[in-house]
């Protein structure tokens, strides 16, 4: 009798231990709308991570030692926001899965405040060589003549190389418009910040500024305004908040089109690496990222030691 008393004694135990050990999952739907009302989590099922991500503090650490100083036209009419203000903006019965969102506040972002997302992956062949994809996101984009250029939406990166065993920057590379173009920082001062002018109405990003400005040039591949007016346009980016970009949040897994301009960063080809060093060559009024490249087209990023 003793004998069966702990046996059930045990039995009653292993049972209360393993109702306290299970965790249930939260339910996930495509709808933002159903998420609201249920309290479900938004979460496209097709969203997939890097196989060459690092992620945590290894990622931090060096998304915040290599990040930008980002430089802003003086008269810039916007800033970045988070992706949580992109939702809020967003008519809530457009995010769902496989859909396209439509903007219905464009009301512009004005504080210097705002988050820079990053996602960081080793060089599959070269662990020593890391990417670091910084990212920024945008309500609208302004026209730059008369009706053109302009829509909902935006999102600007730049990807700086490191090498992780001499802890330098190898490269820069800067995308705008359709294109992008790539600087080396080999033989640059260890420890100097990657300077990003930003274009005042579409957005991109360039390694230098910009003050030539008449009707239609701003629409040519580098005509976009770019004219800080010193430190008091300039964004640390390391000292406002920096967040990885994970398959996690609602925003990032989302698997539909930002209006018009396509998919978010996690649904875009990012193995960088295997990058061209710039991409462009058909002139200022065309895609012409090649111009401004250190390295000829066709060269690896991730060949330059």
């Amino acid at each position: 009798m003793v004998a069966l008393a702990i046996a059930l004694t045990q039995c009653k135990k292993d049972e209360h231990t393993n109702t306290e050990t299970t965790t249930l999952k939260k339910p996930t739907t495509t709808s933002t709308v159903e998420a609201n009302r249920t309290g479900a989590q938004f979460m496209c099922a097709d969203c997939q991570e890097s196989g060459s991500k690092i992620t945590g503090s290894t990622a931090f650490d060096l998304a915040w030692t290599f990040s930008p100083i980002l430089k802003f036209d003086r008269a810039a009419p916007d800033y970045p926001t988070s992706v949580e203000d992109i939702w809020a903006s967003t008519d809530q019965n457009s995010i769902v899965c496989n859909g396209t969102l439509v903007m219905v506040n464009r009301t512009a972002p004005r504080s210097k405040s705002f988050p820079t997302y990053y996602e960081v992956q080793q060089h599959p062949n070269s662990p020593n060589k890391v990417f670091i994809d910084f990212w920024w996101t945008y309500k609208t984009q302004s026209t730059c003549f008369a009706n053109l250029g302009g829509h909902d939406y935006d999102w600007e990166h730049v990807v700086v190389q490191v090498n992780t065993q001499t802890n330098r920057i190898v490269t820069v590379t800067y995308f705008q418009h359709s294109g992008w173009y790539t600087k080396d920082y080999r033989n640059i001062a260890a420890g100097t910040r990657p300077p990003v002018f930003v274009g005042k109405k579409a957005h991109g990003s360039y390694h230098f500024g910009n003050s030539v400005s008449f009707p239609g040039y701003d629409c040519t591949y580098y005509g976009d305004y770019r004219n800080p007016n010193g430190s008091a346009d300039e964004v640390l980016t390391w000292n406002n908040s920096l967040y990885e970009i994970s398959c996690n949040s609602a925003q990032f897994s989302f698997n539909g089109n930002f209006g018009g301009i396509g998919k978010g960063p996690l649904y875009r080809y990012r193995a960088y690496w295997s990058f061209s060093s710039c991409s462009g060559t058909a002139g200022i009024t065309g895609s012409d990222g090649c111009s401004q490249s250190d390295f000829p087209e066709g060269t690896q990023i991730g060949s330059i030691n």
